[in-house]
């Protein structure tokens, strides 16, 4: 189906309602034009910049038939320096998937054709376009990109994209952290909005666009990959290469937007006696800076009422916005007007929004916004509201918030975050005259003053707003419109913009080796923030059932188990700097700086022990490094599980001084994969007490019984309403024989009975939500890549990830000898399965056996469960891994002469499943001696000595593992052979998922 820039208006028009602006379409002129973005898109507030995602969705739409000539990614990455509450901008790519999925109008439905032929996820039912909201990583949850040229939007901040791109993803598993790299790094445009906030990651991009170049690779072809910087409230040395003009200017909507008034009176408290004589600055947050401060917000908050029942003003009902520095002052501002406004205005709807939040209860909190969203007003039309809103907030609201409002009460900032903030106040252009405020507190504008986020930036933007002020009566005024701003932009009244390390070669070298991490590990966090500040690398997960009593070796294991069948999602995690979260073990205070912006972390003082709180558990997956841990033993990109006990947030987000037990929300974050996977846990900490004994007793009684009989025998007693009705769905799984209830992942009491249950249904229930996916990695390590619940033979999984791997290759525009050396790879990868001890293990507790004569019988998946005594008793070294012998097998197979690239075929075979970058983690003493093979696939009868890759006297025309990795990565570029990398690997997922959906 032909597709032209001609009907991209139409395309618009048909998912939106409305045209688009007209510098939409000029951009999508110039990028089919030129084949690459303009660095810079410098478009005000209010000027719709989220629609470049629109136009780069158009855009590879229009390129979807270009194979390697393709110039537009298939991932698009909408990426803002901040935590956002609101994601308009993944609301919008929600909007362009729905669409694409379920066409309205015959360009749509053209463009959603057009890119199915990308789209190779046969598995699941093919998708022109998803949308992904990229989060705080976490260890075996499921990839966001299943296949490699899927097109897709990821709305995502700094430090998720940051740390993937630069193969370091926080809370993503070593193994999976060059397929995160190989997919950010390749193929894929980077979108950063609110470009002035995140110069440090600005300058990274900058590098690694020159290191993705020419000069720094052999092979001329390289995946398509570009950035472009949005910007609202430019500095005065980024140059502008597109903007608005004049007929953008013109137009209607637009007009009244750039036009609208925004007068805000500038208030600035007084000085008491103490302060004149000593002019320090807050310390904590019941010091009487910080009441004052609270007082004057919330009576600036009685005004704005008083401003709008007063005067015809055009707001008969309002909605407010109070934006503050740190999210402890938001608490205490949040509190004082529940305390004072809500007996005065019972109607008024008072709303706290903070970044620090799990996602699956801020969505909840953000559905009360939805009221005061943007949208077009005819003239004359006025917004009624049903009842006044007042929405506290800190800097999570400056950027994907399209919210509305009638009046704005803010701390004083740096100009660029003000500026950000009046974007918000009568964002529509509205026929109302608004109210607003800037409040500044004495320490704010102390000349010795440093504050955590904006440095000596408050002092100098307040400055320029005394002297550009305008008197009405005794009031300073300043116009926030954006035609009508007048204060003079200075550098020194701009949030600090620190400068990115220089991303030497050597720096980046160290970064691609991922298994194992160097000892010498560059700081990611410096090359996204600059240094001294600190990122949000720690994903905190809440479970009611976790305790630190569980110590034990038994018991640990028993939570790795129960983590890996009910693994921690993002929707349950909030992302936190490091330093916040040692504070809040250790009770060692001064939480209260936090903002929700990168900021100067605090000097820590180390505490060796478990900390006030106790020990947290460390999650990285089914291995024995997912452990009981200190609070000084964490580390960036750690995903940590406390328990709930513990306290420390509430329905609003991060609340250290809370000790009431928090709300475990797996239950209700899996909900959004209920069609996919489907677990229920029942057990103390997620009961009423009284119901712990009588659940023992149900358990022992059924404790040899099939998953119905357990699940009938709870149903009589009194659970919470939400259990019985997960236990009633079970009765509508898919494959029900599948259906899993494990009664020893929560110990026994002392008379030995079951204290807990997990049923598991691996399928998911029919006719529940798939929108996310809930399926683990399948390949990810040994044991669980094995484990398919079916036997799959090895040469029928050697041809499926053959199959897989070409597909794959050719839909990701690879030149066609690199789709000869994947389709290879992907034949060869598994090879080393056919070592005898590896067949062992897959047939433990097979009463007939194996035949290694017989080609069904030696496997690449077992259809049983496997004990972990059956490693041991199969004569596997610690660590083996199977890609290592796999090397070993593909120079002894015919076929190994078809690789175009062999040095290529090598690694990827080797690594696979991302060890061996570039070392492995194994010996294995029958390198020394010949080994029999069975008689499939091509294999020799018998394997001479000789040394693996896991060896330094492994030798492949000189080089060693070690030096061929450099070989390779030279040829290709680091991102280059990770997105190759990221293709096999993807291969390997999808066909062993493919096998076990098949069944029957």
């Amino acid at each position: 189906m032909t597709l032209s820039l001609d009907d991209f208006s139409a395309f618009f028009q048909e998912i939106h309602g409305y045209e688009p602006f007209p510098w939409q379409k000029r951009l999508l002129e110039y990028v089919a034009a030129q084949g690459t973005w303009p660095r810079i898109l410098d478009l005000p507030t209010g000027s719709g910049k989220t629609a470049a995602i629109d136009v780069a969705v158009f855009h590879l739409a229009l390129e979807a038939d270009r194979g390697s000539r393709r110039s537009a990614p298939v991932r698009i990455a909408f990426v803002v320096d901040r935590r956002l509450v609101v994601d308009d901008a993944f609301a919008r790519a929600q909007t362009l998937a729905g669409a694409l999925a379920s066409p309205g109008g015959p360009v749509t439905r053209r463009a959603a054709e057009r890119l199915l032929s990308l789209a190779c996820d046969e598995s699941r039912g093919r998708r022109p376009l998803i949308a992904r909201r990229l989060r705080g990583g976490l260890p075996r949850e499921d990839d966001w990109a299943r296949t490699p040229s899927q097109p897709t939007i990821l709305c995502s901040t700094v430090d998720q994209i940051g740390s993937r791109l630069l193969f370091r993803g926080y809370g993503v598993s070593d193994s999976m952290k060059p397929v995160h790299a190989g997919l950010i790094g390749s193929d894929c445009l980077i979108l950063l909005d609110e470009a002035h906030l995140a110069e440090p990651f600005h300058q990274t991009l900058n590098w690694v666009e020159r290191y993705r170049g020419e000069g720094w690779r052999e092979e001329k072809h390289a995946p398509p990959w570009g950035m472009a910087l949005l910007t609202a409230t430019p500095g005065e040395e980024i140059p502008a290469t597109f903007a608005l003009d004049d007929d953008d200017r013109h137009h209607p909507v637009l007009e009244k937007r750039l036009n609208a008034g925004k007068p805000a009176r500038l208030a600035e408290l007084g000085k008491t006696k103490k302060e004149m004589a000593e002019d320090g600055s807050e310390t904590e947050d019941g010091d009487k800076i910080l009441i004052r401060r609270v007082s004057a917000i919330v009576e600036e908050v009685e005004r704005a009422f008083r401003h709008f029942e007063t005067a015809p003003h055009g707001v008969p009902v309002p909605a407010i916005g109070v934006v503050v520095n740190r999210v402890a002052r938001a608490r205490a501002v949040f509190s004082r007007l529940k305390k004072e406004l809500e007996p005065k205005i019972p109607s008024a709807e008072i709303t706290l929004m903070i970044g620090p939040a799990r996602p699956v209860e801020r969505d909840e909190l953000a559905d009360t916004l939805r009221s005061i969203r943007t949208k077009p007003w005819k003239d004359g039309e006025n917004r009624i509201l049903p009842r006044p809103v007042v929405l506290v907030a800190t800097q999570c609201i400056e950027a994907g918030v399209d919210i509305d409002l009638d009046a704005l009460i803010t701390e004083a900032a740096a100009l660029d975050a003000l500026r950000q903030r009046f974007g918000r106040l009568n964002r529509a252009g509205r026929d109302i005259v608004p109210y607003a405020a800037i409040v500044a507190a004495r320490d704010d504008l102390s000349p010795r003053n440093v504050d955590p986020v904006y440095g000596k930036a408050i002092k100098h933007a307040w400055d320029g707003l005394i002297q550009a002020a305008a008197k009405e009566g005794s009031a300073s005024i300043v116009d926030f419109g954006l035609a009508r701003f007048n204060v003079e932009i200075v550098p020194e009244a701009l949030s600090p913009k620190p400068d990115a390390p220089v991303l030497m070669p050597g720096h980046l070298d160290l970064l691609s080796q991922t298994s194992p991490i160097p000892a010498a590990d560059p700081e990611v966090a410096l090359y996204l923030h600059g240094p001294d500040r600190q990122p949000d690398s720690i994903s905190v997960v809440w479970r009611a059932d976790i305790d630190p009593g569980e110590m034990a070796d038994g018991d640990v294991q028993r939570i790795r188990r129960r983590l890996t069948l009910v693994p921690p999602r993002s929707g349950e995690a909030v992302e936190l700097p490091l330093w916040a979260v040692r504070r809040w073990l250790d009770d060692a205070g001064a939480t209260d700086v936090l903002a929700d912006a990168a900021t100067e972390a605090p000097e820590e003082d180390r505490v060796n022990s478990p900390g006030k709180k106790g020990c947290v558990f460390v999650w990285k997956g089914n291995d024995e490094r997912s452990r009981w841990i200190y609070s000084h033993e964490i580390r960036a990109g750690d995903a940590i599980v406390v328990p709930a006990r513990y306290g420390g947030i509430d329905r609003f987000g991060w609340a250290p001084k809370s000790t009431e037990a928090a709300s475990d929300v797996a239950h209700k974050t899996a909900a959004l994969f209920k069609g996919c996977r489907f677990a229920i846990r029942i057990t103390p900490g997620l009961i009423d007490p009284a119901l712990d004994e009588p659940l023992a007793d149900t358990l022992a009684s059924t404790e040899s019984q099939g998953w119905k009989e357990v699940a009938t025998a709870l149903l009589q007693l009194p659970l919470p309403a939400e259990i019985r009705q997960d236990l009633d769905s079970l009765r509508e799984a898919k494959k029900p024989a599948s259906v899993t209830a494990y009664l020893d992942l929560y110990g026994t009491t002392e008379d030995g009975r079951p204290r807990g249950v997990v049923f598991i249904a691996p399928f998911g229930i029919r006719n529940q939500p798939m929108d996310e996916e809930g399926s683990p990695n399948a390949t990810e390590d040994d044991t669980s890549g094995s484990l398919l619940g079916l036997p799959l033979a090895l040469d029928r999984h050697s041809e499926d990830v053959e199959h897989k791997a070409d597909l794959f290759a050719r839909a990701a525009g690879l030149p066609e000898a690199r789709v000869q050396d994947l389709r290879l790879a992907g034949f060869l990868h598994d090879f080393g399965k056919a070592d005898p001890r590896f067949q062992k293990w897959l047939h433990h507790g097979d009463p007939l056996g194996w035949d290694p004569d017989e080609a069904a019988d030696i496997l690449a998946k077992s259809g049983r469960p496997l004990p972990p005594a059956a490693r041991m008793m199969s004569g596997l070294p610690d660590n083996w891994r199977h890609e290592a012998l796999s090397v070993r097998l593909a120079l002894h197979v015919s076929r190994f002469s078809e690789a175009r690239d062999p040095e290529l075929v090598l690694w990827l075979v080797g690594i696979h499943h991302g060890h061996g970058r570039p070392f492995f983690p194994h010996m294995d003493p029958l390198d020394a001696t010949p080994r029999e093979l069975p008689d499939v696939l091509g294999l020799p009868q018998q394997l001479p000595s000789g040394a693996g890759p896991q060896s330094i006297a492994f030798d492949w025309n000189g080089l060693d593992w070690p030096k061929l990795f450099e070989r390779v990565k030279a040829r290709y570029g680091p991102w280059g052979l990770a997105h190759m990398e990221a293709i096999l690997r993807l291969a390997d997922h999808r066909a062993s998922e493919d096998a076990k959906e098949n069944i029957q």
